[in-house]
């Protein structure tokens, strides 16, 4: 067992984030192992990714570690400075010096176990009956139905107790993705009633899709996402992080909200609560308390921490797309309401490219566009970080009954050139956007197609669109991947003549086999009546075709290609 001495000269257990290993990474020579939070940023260029085996871990221990980033530099990095910090990398004296004046100033701060102050937690935290629940609470893989259990791979028996470093994994991502739903009422909350904590919404980031551009190390990755303030422009008038700081560098909290930074329902669509990008990326959804024995975590306090609502928070939350709300707007009677773009599971990432590549100058045609783009891009648009491979990763949670489960976790990456995102031609990302629009526009001639033969049969055609539809996405995902990784600047418009001449030979391959799905029925064909006032009209597996490379010659002719 770790122990340091205290102030008053007694020993306490003591599990140091700066000094313990606790995240599990990938190097980029291929091995994996386990890092401390101070190793994470010493061998960041060394590093590959963080790779804890769980994608919202990832996430959250990601968003933490530029949470220090801003500590460290602050958030008014010029252009550049922030390319000098990028270049020179952790590692370099001058930098690394930066990192260790800054860890020692706030090193007790970063304890798991520390009696004053433990990290993303609160000392003293306690109810009525001084209980502590089991850590399933904190597990986002344990369901909390106990029939559902049965398809968990972990039981509850294996959380009678936990690794610190596996506790403290679990503990960046409650404060960051915790569902909704009823807490344990710590006493000194006003809040509480009757003993409980009762919902105040989901964690932050589960507000979120979360889209990160990782380099091909740690330290490009956490240096893409840490956004200097100069990305507001004139955009934000109204947006001011001149008192944003991550919350171990802030006075302890307690059991009760914070002024200032836990929002009332009243202020929904008050942005200012959000302070700045430090703040969110450190946010305490939660207060909460380990039980442990020095080394092992073996219960959890879970009560309720600072509301926040994310109504017009564009100009503080970086890592996301946006999207205009007219429902918020008429719910709040606000004139302009933005609400995060979350992530559909059931739709891949590439197919939302346009959104993420459309240019900073078209928003500025419109003062009040329809949709924006993660700030990160911006960002890096403004930096001319550009002409160099990346992956862009989607994170999100899905949330169901009430938002007090988590029902699905989205976890998608493209590999791609980032001047696809931050090129100022504006012919690359169109060439993306027509590109996407040339797929979706074939799949729905593909699904038309599969509808018509199901008629012909005599078959209601709504099951067999649909398995057309799945059976081309999922081909298409391979496909479009493979095609994006190699678009650039030079080569934009020639890679879209390429990727007319692929969709279009791909969907005939589809359509023909199909084809040869159908029944003789369905080659034999039928009169069908759309409905009782219309005449009958004959189809047929041929005639399905003929209608189908109609619509094909239509939308992507051979001479286009």
């Amino acid at each position: 067992m770790s122990k340091i001495e205290s102030s008053d000269g007694r020993e306490q257990a003591s599990f140091n984030l700066l000094d313990r290993p606790w995240i599990p990474v990938s190097m980029k020579n291929g091995s994996d192992g386990e890092v401390s939070l101070r190793d994470l940023f010493y061998q960041a260029q060394s590093i590959a990714r963080i790779s804890t085996g769980n994608p919202i871990q990832d996430a959250s221990i990601l968003r933490m570690a530029v949470g220090v980033l801003y500590g460290v530099f602050g958030n008014d990095c010029s252009q550049h400075q922030w390319n000098q910090i990028l270049k020179l990398g952790s590692s370099d004296t001058a930098i690394w010096n930066l990192f260790e004046q800054y860890f020692d100033r706030y090193r007790e701060r970063f304890d798991l176990f520390d009696e004053r102050a433990p990290f993303y937690q609160v000392a003293g935290l306690h109810t009525t009956k001084n209980e502590f629940a089991g850590l399933e609470k904190i597990v986002s893989d344990i369901p909390s139905n106990e029939g559902s259990r049965l398809f968990s791979i972990r039981g509850v028996q294996s959380l009678k107790h936990m690794s610190a470093a596996e506790a403290a994994r679990w503990l960046v991502s409650t404060q960051a993705f915790d569902p909704s739903g009823i807490k344990s009422g710590a006493v000194g909350d006003p809040r509480v009633k009757g003993g409980k904590g009762y919902p105040l919404g989901i964690a932050w980031s589960g507000h979120l899709g979360i889209v990160i551009a990782e380099g091909d190390n740690l330290w490009k990755t956490l240096m893409f996402q840490y956004v200097g303030r100069d990305v507001l422009g004139t955009s934000e008038p109204d947006v001011n992080w001149s008192d944003d700081s991550p919350i171990w560098e802030r006075p302890i909290t307690n059991e009760r909200p914070e002024e200032g930074y836990n929002q009332p329902e009243d202020a929904t669509g008050i942005a200012s609560y959000c302070h700045g990008p430090a703040a969110l990326l450190t946010w305490q959804s939660r207060r909460i308390l380990f039980q442990h024995d020095g080394e092992v975590v073996t219960g959890v306090l879970l009560c309720n921490g600072d509301r926040l609502k994310p109504q017009n928070a564009q100009g503080y939350e970086m890592m996301t797309a946006w999207r205009r709300s007219p429902n918020q707007e008429k719910t709040l009677k606000m004139p302009l309401v933005y609400m995060p773009r979350k992530h559909d599971p059931s739709r891949a990432l590439w197919r939302n490219l346009p959104m993420l590549t459309v240019p900073q100058e078209e928003h500025e045609t419109n003062t009040t566009p329809e949709n924006m783009r993660p700030r990160i891009l911006d960002w890096l648009e403004q930096m001319h970080v550009q002409d160099q491979q990346i992956r862009l990763h989607a994170y999100g949670v899905v949330y169901g009954n009430n938002d007090a489960v988590i029902d699905a976790t989205v976890d998608d990456s493209l590999d791609l050139n980032l001047c696809i995102l931050t090129a100022e031609d504006p012919r690359v990302g169109q060439s993306i956007t027509d590109a996407i629009n040339i797929t979706d526009e074939g799949i729905t001639i593909l699904a038309n197609f599969a509808g018509n033969v199901a008629k012909s049969a005599g078959l209601d055609p709504t099951a067999p669109r649909r398995k057309a539809r799945e059976l081309a996405y999922s081909t298409f995902d391979r496909e479009f991947r493979e095609w994006l990784r190699d678009v650039t600047i030079d080569n934009c418009e020639a890679k879209l003549r390429e990727w007319r001449r692929r969709a279009r030979e791909t969907l005939l391959a589809l359509e023909f086999e199909l084809a040869q799905q159908a029944s003789t029925r369905a080659i034999v064909g039928r009169d069908v009546k759309e409905n009782p006032e219309a005449e009958a009209k004959h189809y047929s597996v041929a005639l399905a075709e003929i209608w189908f490379k109609a619509s094909l010659n239509k939308r992507i002719p051979k001479e286009e290609m």
